[in-house]
């Protein structure tokens, strides 16, 4: 591996990385260390949003304190199916959005059946407006319809089917009572002032339904123009919006421009708990994919601002109370709403399993049916498309592109990924690990030896399907069918002595020139990253 391949490589784990060290922040643990000695007497309201940002900051499901809080979670569930909340009223939809949130950052797999009854509830409190509200009124709770949003956001990301009319009413409220400086109030037509954490649960609102809906307005695109489907692709069904695209778009900037020109943690327009109002602005920056608002660093001046204000006990305290504002701090600082993005875009990508889409089944070329839905067939069209498709984080059928790649494979033969080296080596650093490992199986396959130190480097990923993909490359390159390991799973000393192993074999069968000394000269086993 060349010095600039390195390079590339250490600055793609920096990223990695860089949210998971502001967990390492002492700010945050002594906030997490408060919400901790909090666990024991908090009731499944408060212990909802207290689990939430344990968990954000990853905190193991094996923790006494965060056990502790998931009990109390888990008896509001009286039988498969029924959910209800402990609080009742508008308290018992915050309750409920933070409870399906808390389970689907925890394990949105083991939990999903709590998910989809919590969420048919947070359905059932929908009203005909679109909105939320306590009680018997109408008109609307601008925070507690964000909470349901949020709530049923998690839900759908996990595999719950939301209708889509959901997100059209929630919009059509949002849009239709945002101020005329382009800010929310807490209840519309009851007075107030705009501030900024209305206008962050109102702009953020809108970003995610939009998100929502934008499959719906996309279902009948087609991924690319050079795959043509053998079977259907597992797309959204159709459903035309009432709030068009352009709409929420202007409500949207609307509401961002507000942001800009009012964001100041200090200043009177943050609304009762400015740390409530900030944790609304992590949101944003992660939504709208926004580092500042009118060239102001929101992340760093929040952080300077909640980091100032922190209790002797490791506590902040403000409208509504030391626990939620202590969350909603650790939930600023350790960029909730960015890990949750980041999670959505593994799991579209498919992280390596089958029904998420770019995983390696046993039988590609096969149709596979599960749980009702067309997993895999292989698609037809250029090599070129196939790749496009796996490069694309919006192609829901990645699934059917791999399987069109090794049905190609099984016809031509290394000559069908030959001249697409550059781009399955571009591969070996995605963000998903179900397309790292697509690009160990293809350049395992192209039959050249200097995609070696490629592969080597991969027996040191943190995902043990892609060791595992290149390990079986090494093992069909070199000839050699125990090879040098690792085994399945790997310790990472496992990983760095098999890595180093390889690497020994490949110096000793493949003599330098001067052209690949650059190549190699860089090359060293993979050292363990932080998991």
């Amino acid at each position: 591996m060349s010095r600039r391949h390195l390079a590339l490589v250490c600055l793609i784990l920096l990223n990695l990385t860089r949210v998971a060290q502001a967990d390492d922040n002492p700010v945050v643990q002594r906030g997490l260390a408060f919400l901790k000695s909090q666990a024991s007497g908090l009731d499944s309201g408060e212990g909802a949003i207290a689990a939430l940002a344990l968990i954000k900051a990853e905190t193991p499901a094996t923790d006494p304190s965060l056990a502790n809080l998931m009990g109390k979670l888990n008896a509001r569930f009286t039988s498969p199916g029924t959910y209800s909340p402990g609080r009742s009223d508008g308290a018992g939809i915050y309750e409920t959005g933070l409870t399906i949130m808390a389970y689907a950052n925890l394990d949105s797999v083991a939990y999903k059946p709590q998910i989809e009854a919590a969420a048919k509830y947070l359905l059932s409190m929908q009203k005909a407006g679109g909105c939320w509200d306590y009680g018997h009124g109408e008109k609307g709770d601008t925070s507690i319809s964000q909470y349901a949003v949020l709530g049923l956001w998690e839900a759908e990301n996990a595999g719950v089917d939301i209708p889509p009319s959901t997100w059209d009413r929630a919009a059509t409220w949002y849009l239709a009572n945002q101020g005329a400086g382009g800010g929310w109030v807490y209840h519309p037509g009851e007075g107030g002032d705009e501030n900024m954490s209305m206008t962050a649960a109102g702009t953020g609102s809108l970003l995610i339904c939009q998100r929502q809906l934008n499959k719906y307005r996309k279902a009948g695109d087609a991924i690319h123009p050079l795959l043509i489907p053998l079977v259907a692709a597992n797309v959204a069904g159709r459903f035309n919006p009432d709030v068009s695209n352009k709409r929420m778009n202007e409500g949207i900037q609307r509401g961002l421009g507000w942001l800009s020109r009012n964001f100041n943690p200090a200043g009177n327009a943050t609304g009762p708990s400015v740390f409530y109002g900030l944790y609304g602005v992590e949101r944003i920056g992660a939504l709208a994919d926004r580092d500042t608002l009118n060239g102001v660093d929101w992340y760093k001046v929040g952080e300077r601002y909640i980091s100032a204000r922190q209790s002797g006990n490791g506590s902040w305290n403000s409208a509504h109370g030391e626990t939620p504002n202590t969350a909603w701090c650790v939930l600023f600082l350790t960029k909730a709403t960015a890990k949750t993005l980041a999670k959505i875009e593994i799991n579209r990508l498919g992280a390596g399993t089958l029904l998420g889409g770019r995983g390696l089944p046993t039988d590609l070329s096969s149709l596979t049916i599960a749980q009702g839905r067309v997993v895999v067939r292989p698609m037809n069209g250029a090599v070129e498309g196939m790749l496009a498709v796996l490069e694309d984080p919006r192609a829901a059928n990645a699934d059917a592109a791999l399987a069109g790649l090794v049905s190609r494979y099984q016809v031509e033969g290394p000559a069908a990924l030959k001249p697409h080296k550059d781009r399955l080596s571009k591969l070996m650093s995605d963000p998903d690990q179900g397309v790292r490992r697509v690009a160990c199986w293809g350049l395992a396959r192209i039959a050249e030896m200097d995609v070696v130190p490629r592969l080597i480097v991969a027996i040191g990923d943190r995902d043990q399907s892609v060791v595992d993909e290149a390990r079986v490359g090494l093992q069909l390159l070199s000839r050699k069918i125990d090879g040098f390991g690792p085994p399945s799973p790997a310790t990472p000393d496992q990983k760095e002595k098999a890595a180093r192993d390889w690497k020994a074999w490949y110096d000793g069968i493949r003599p330098l020139s001067a052209e690949t000394a650059d190549d190699l000269s860089g090359f060293d086993p993979p050292v363990r990253s932080k998991p």
